[in-house]
């Protein structure tokens, strides 16, 4: 039994460890897009966006309808 929550933990902690660094890629590209377009293009833009029934994510467009 001991080998499976020492198995169990190792498990947990890599996930975590995983999943931080994929949130934290994701928000860096989100403030580098924003500061893009707005140095760039001169447009105020959040990078996820969900307005009028469309979902906006960077620069691809969902419909929700």
């Amino acid at each position: 039994m001991k080998r499976n929550t020492k198995i169990f933990f190792r498990t947990v902690r890599i996930t975590s460890i995983i999943l931080f660094c994929l949130i934290i890629g994701f928000a860096g590209m989100a403030k580098s897009y924003e500061s893009i377009r707005r140095i760039g293009f001169g447009e105020y833009r959040k990078a996820v966006e969900a307005e009028n029934g469309t979902l906006r994510f960077f620069d691809f467009e969902i419909s929700l309808k």
